[in-house]
């Protein structure tokens, strides 16, 4: 079930008379439970919609509905109401300097009118799950980037929201920081069966956390549905990954030296990447298969593989058409 659907949505700026589209007809649906990533390059309009998705910035047209409410069209105090359903957590945290921890944590309730006791006890709870206990009396300037990432996601925690915007939790993290902050997301998703969706310009935060990525390039949204499908459908294709472009050249070059008649991308997700398919499909048949470039990452919702294989050989035909039925995508290239 959908628990955020956005239809149609326009945000525009207007520069020396003329109109900019920032998001032009964006379309995207997030189910309840999910973590959705939206990523895209430097300008493309990430934060923007992350920002429309509570109305802290208010787009031009379209349709955003949150668990059935069409927020564009309730009263601001019914928003306001609203929005403690959605916590938001910034790139640069926006924790209160002159705040304890503590009180950080406590802030949204207690401004709710919680009598300030209660709302420290539930803090120290949050705090003790993620790991903050021993800080709850430091201030932010004393904290790490982690620990003031962690003091952020505490705070959105508090109102126990049903859905949690996070915009590039990880960009100022070093890579063990980053992983620590990735397994706190899916901890809380889990656990706790809070939807998020997190803005990030690094892929590998999209593969390791997210069910599903939204893809703008110049506020449109080109790609919208599972991690596993944009990585095999759509970001190989159209060259994303200057990697796989280059291992590709190279495949070519080695193909053109060493004969064969076909070079062939496969894709494997799931359990399928760990089993011996080239050898199933090729097992009495007049083929020789060269493997010319191969990697296996690890997806939130299992292996992923690539492999790019030059073929030649009287049964090639045979060989193709048998491995088409047992991976998840096959592309001949030449």
């Amino acid at each position: 079930m959908s628990l955020l659907e956005v239809k149609n949505l326009c945000v525009s700026f207007s520069a020396k008379g003329k109109e900019f589209a920032v998001l032009d007809n964006v379309e995207l649906s997030v189910e309840q439970g999910s973590i959705m990533g939206i990523a895209g390059v430097s300008g493309a309009g990430k934060t923007t919609l992350l920002r429309t998705l509570n109305l802290l910035q208010r787009p031009a047209s379209g349709k955003i509905a949150f668990d059935g409410v069409d927020i564009m069209s309730v009263s601001q105090e019914e928003l306001r109401v609203l929005r403690r359903r959605i916590g938001v957590i910034f790139q640069s945290y926006n924790l209160f300097r002159n705040k304890t921890v503590a009180r950080n944590i406590a802030f949204p309730v207690i401004i709710e009118g919680v009598n300030k006791k209660k709302a420290l006890e539930k803090a120290r709870e949050i705090a003790e799950e993620l790991e903050l206990i021993h800080r709850l009396g430091s201030y932010p300037s004393q904290l790490s980037g982690g620990e003031q990432q962690r003091v952020s996601i505490a705070r959105a925690l508090i109102t126990n929201p049903r859905m949690i915007l996070l915009d590039e939790p990880t960009s100022a993290l070093d890579p063990f920081l980053t992983s620590r902050i990735l397994r706190l997301v899916k901890r809380v998703n889990s656990v706790h069966g809070v939807t998020v969706i997190i803005v990030t310009h690094d892929m590998s935060v999209i593969k390791r956390v997210c069910d599903q990525i939204a893809y703008l390039e110049k506020g449109k949204m080109v790609f919208c549905g599972p991690t596993h499908d944009y990585f095999s459908e759509y970001y190989l294709s159209v060259s994303h990954d200057d990697h796989a472009a280059e291992q590709l050249e190279k495949a070519k070059k080695i193909l053109a030296e060493n004969g064969g008649n076909k070079l062939v991308r496969l894709v494997f997700w799931g359990e399928a990447a760990g089993e011996p398919i080239l050898w199933k499909c090729s097992k009495g048949l007049d083929v020789s298969v060269n493997i010319l470039y191969g990697e296996i990452e690890e997806f939130k919702h299992g292996p992923f593989g690539t492999l790019l294989v030059a073929t030649c050989g009287k049964d090639s035909a045979e060989f193709l058409r048998r491995l088409s039925g047992n991976v998840y995508k096959m592309e001949v290239l030449t």
